[in-house]
């Protein structure tokens, strides 16, 4: 994974996840984005109850919901 092509954002989630969840991302990077893969591993490491908070921070950055 290549530090230089994921934003700002996607590069200090990557860094605040779990080993394993960055192996994940990693393995994810093979057939997504780069970025996509650390939003997916991120959103599958984290508890259900903070998913929906996420989601809803992700959507309101990326379309002003």
């Amino acid at each position: 994974m290549n530090p230089e092509e994921l934003s700002a954002d996607a590069l200090s989630l990557f860094n605040a996840l779990s080993p394993d969840a960055q192996r994940e991302a990693l393995k994810l990077a093979e057939s997504l984005s780069e970025e996509e893969a650390v939003y997916v591993a991120a959103l599958r490491s984290m508890p259900k109850d903070k998913r929906r908070k996420f989601l809803f921070k992700l959507s309101k950055k990326r379309w002003g919901l």
